[in-house]
């Protein structure tokens, strides 16, 4: 039972935190192997993690889905997230693909209204800074242009791999579309540009929807 003085908007965000990170922890399930679109595994993650060292893994993929590139560098400094689907890694803008940032200016978030910029910051800065070990971004694209962002989708390996703090998988996609802190863009029939996150989207409207009444 919740106690009379816990918050019930608190109350919902910790249980859309519960949910999503037991939507997101199914990645356990995941891909083994290399794949343009699907969320990698733990197991998966953990072969490119390196005692008291944070991991860069930049992957391209050509149109068939193969693996054309990987690159596994040290994460020299903290990731940037300069917007809701911008993030600088090793000092090169990255852009979330398929996604509008912040469509509204102003979120729920940990029970208040926050300015949705700076709780992507809050919330991202703790993923990736505080809590990942190893970087994994994804992109179709094979060779960077001069002045262009890369289209990506991001997942870190969060967690101390322990019985207390079991490894788990940050989609930093999902993450954006559940908590709305970004919209999932359309082409001009509008169709989805990211068909594959619309049940986040359809998850995170339900606590939306509760916290504000």
């Amino acid at each position: 039972m919740i106690e009379a003085n816990f918050p019930m908007k608190l109350f919902f965000f910790l249980a859309a935190l519960l949910l999503h990170s037991t939507v997101v922890r199914a990645a356990d399930l995941g891909t083994n192997e290399p794949h343009p679109f699907e969320q990698p595994s733990t197991a998966y993650l953990q072969k490119f993690a390196k005692p008291g060292e944070k991991t860069f893994v930049y992957e391209r993929y050509d149109a068939r889905g193969g693996l054309f590139q990987r690159e596994v560098t040290p994460l020299a400094k903290p990731v940037e997230i300069t917007s809701a689907t911008e993030r600088v890694i090793n000092g090169v803008i990255y852009r979330l693909r398929g996604l509008a940032a912040c469509p509204k200016p102003n979120i729920t978030y940990k029970a208040e209204k926050w300015d949705c910029t700076k709780a992507v910051r809050d919330y991202d800065d703790a993923v990736y800074n505080s809590r990942a070990s190893v970087v994994l971004c994804k992109t179709l694209v094979l060779k960077s242009q001069s002045g262009v962002a890369d289209a990506v989708s991001c997942f870190a390996l969060v967690g101390a791999g322990n019985a207390n703090d079991p490894y788990s998988v940050s989609y930093d996609d999902d993450s954006m579309v559940f908590f709305d802190m970004a919209a999932i863009g359309r082409n001009k029939d509008g169709k989805s540009l990211r068909p594959d996150l619309e049940h986040a989207l359809d998850l995170g409207k339900q606590f939306q929807t509760d916290e504000a009444n």
